[in-house]
């Protein structure tokens, strides 16, 4: 069964075609009975029973929500001209609700080489929480059971299931795709996203881990520093800075431990070391660049110029050896 919501298709909650519990990955959620807390960690399957579950596992992203809070949660989506939602769980007395894009392939919030899908998915959050209306301060971790007969669930196609360039494009089109060239600029377009707050905070615990990292020689002893360093920078700075406030403490640690690691394994000395070898390099360079403009060291190049002038003046040689006879 179908029903027509603005310009948009929606299929009837008894027949959802999106398999929800594909693409929803908590393996131990927190699950809770009212919105307003008393939530507890159960399996999946009791879980589901719950009208309010875990959204995303601490480390990952694939279901990406904006929390509409204006009585518009279904129609909303149709007058700016974004993708379909995956689905809409309604308050079925107001119309609020949350709206809800399936990320094909979950981002990893903690993966210290590939931190571009977060930078984009924070970008994303942002753009949609302006166009969409969302509340800034809804903190992503919980969210509506979509399944639970306590919500009015409107679902989308099979195929309404994205990557984050399908939903980064139309943001763009709009406008609504923030952009900034400076961590202040960047700070201030992310204030009311969930991601941002993990795109900071990890930017200034590597960029202190790397000046940082050969100054300790165990181990275990360095993914405390980092660890103590990051969660005093979420209190001070993260937390006054973003409308969700600090993150949690898992996942202040997880994050820690991937910058801890990931330092851990490809720095060897510490800052001072690494800027004198940087100078050394540097200068050696400079030399190299500046004595062969001077023409003081035999470049590969300059030896086959230098090789083709040779020949030219041995033919001219014989050349004229040759008239003279």
């Amino acid at each position: 069964m179908q029903t027509e919501v603005g310009d948009v298709d929606w299929v009837d909650v008894d027949s959802p075609p999106l398999p929800f519990e594909e693409h929803w990955l908590p393996q131990r959620p927190l699950a809770g009975r009212a919105k307003s807390g008393g939530y507890y960690r159960t399996t999946r399957e009791r879980a589901l029973t719950m009208p309010y579950i875990e959204s995303n596992p601490k480390a990952l992203r694939s279901l990406v929500i904006t929390d509409h809070d204006g009585g518009m949660a279904d129609e909303i989506v149709a007058h700016a001209g974004l993708p379909q939602p995956s689905y809409v769980a309604l308050n079925p007395h107001t119309r609020s609700g949350h709206i809800v894009y399936v990320l094909d392939k979950p981002v990893v919030m903690t993966d210290a080489a590939r931190r571009a899908p977060v930078n984009l998915l924070s970008r994303i959050e942002a753009g949609l929480n302006v166009v969409l209306a969302g509340d800034v301060a809804y903190g992503c971790r919980t969210t509506k059971n979509p399944t639970h007969h306590d919500h009015l669930t409107l679902w989308g196609p099979d195929y309404a299931v994205y990557q984050l360039k399908d939903l980064a494009r139309p943001l763009d089109e709009l406008g609504a795709l923030p952009k900034f060239k400076t961590t202040k600029e960047r700070r201030k377009a992310l204030a009311t996203t969930d991601s941002g707050r993990n795109i900071d905070l990890f930017d200034l615990t590597r960029r202190w881990a790397y000046r940082h990292r050969g100054d300790h020689d165990q181990q275990s002893r360095w993914l405390q520093v980092v660890q103590d360093y990051a969660w005093d920078r979420n209190i001070d700075l993260i937390g006054p800075a973003y409308d969700k406030g600090p993150l949690l403490v898992g996942e202040v640690n997880q994050l820690g431990r991937s910058v801890a690691t990931w330092t851990w394994r490809n720095i060897r000395h510490t800052f001072s070391e690494i800027q004198a070898i940087r100078g050394r390099s540097g200068g050696l360079k400079n030399s190299r660049e500046e004595l062969s403009r001077r023409g003081k060291i035999i470049t590969e190049a300059r030896r086959e110029a230098n090789r083709v002038r040779a020949t030219k003046y041995d033919m001219d040689a014989i050349v004229a050896a040759a008239l003279e006879v």
